[in-house]
């Protein structure tokens, strides 16, 4: 599950900046912590200090799919979650791959070679990954824990219905055999895909600044999508509330 922790270092910045938030219209500085609980990455930092954790012992979160208009921070969120997550674990204790239509976006420098394997998500290479994870998968093999960076929804539907189908599988069991789908897509693009839009039980928004394109990706009130920050904050339901949070300050 997604469950916040109570880190000192990060509160006294970020208290402060939720009592001016309004006046200074900026983007906090919350430090990466020096240690997370075991099994767990870490989403960003809540407006009261708090850690957002995903617990990679925990399952029954599910696949975690990140939805917001054009320039809203998808990318830079998946890209974050990489970054924080290969300072905390080495390659052999978790594994990072993605697929996305835009692999120049994905040369991070300090993120080489195998520390980050990228997969343009419109080559042959982007099927065989997803029928080896299938398959992988399916044999239940012990060891690291796979992070499967899905840069784009909608850029792997026009793949061939096998890789469709691993797909399909990979977030409906992926997380019980230590295989995470965290997957982007566009928010209008979004409302198109219902049948996929279903294998997702948690949800994480970007803005959107089209109320009505907010009301069906969310069927709940009281989101605070338009006011987010762009490329930096977003939000998520935690049990009866909405809940906001930023990107960690990787610098």
């Amino acid at each position: 599950m997604i469950n916040s922790i109570t880190l000192k270092q990060f509160t006294p910045a970020l208290l402060a900046y939720q009592q001016i938030r309004a006046e200074i219209g900026a983007v906090p500085a919350a430090s990466l912590p020096d240690s997370l609980p075991p099994h767990s990455i870490l989403f960003g930092i809540a407006g009261d200090g708090l850690p957002l954790l995903l617990r990679l012992d925990q399952p029954a979160t599910g696949p975690v799919l990140i939805l917001g208009d054009k320039g809203s921070g998808k990318t830079a969120f998946l890209q974050t979650l990489a970054q924080t997550t290969r300072r905390l674990y080495p390659v052999e204790e978790t594994a990072l791959l993605v697929l996305t239509d835009f692999p120049d976006e994905w040369q991070l420098p300090n993120l080489p070679g195998r520390a980050l394997r990228v997969y343009p998500a419109y080559q042959p290479a982007a099927s065989n990954l997803l029928l080896r994870l299938a398959d992988w998968a399916n044999a239940r093999r012990e060891g690291r824990s796979i992070l499967l960076l899905l840069d784009g929804l909608d850029s792997v539907l026009h793949l061939e219905d096998s890789a469709q189908q691993a797909l399909a599988f990979l977030l409906e069991q992926g997380p019980q055999l230590k295989l995470w789908p965290i997957v982007s897509i566009n928010s209008t693009r979004a409302t198109k895909l219902p049948e996929w839009l279903e294998f997702f039980r948690t949800r994480i928004y970007g803005r959107i600044t089209n109320p009505q394109v907010g009301d069906e990706l969310t069927h709940l009130p009281g989101a605070p999508l338009e006011a987010l920050f762009p490329a930096a904050e977003f939000c998520l339901r935690q049990r009866s509330r909405w809940m906001r949070f930023w990107l960690p300050n990787l610098g």
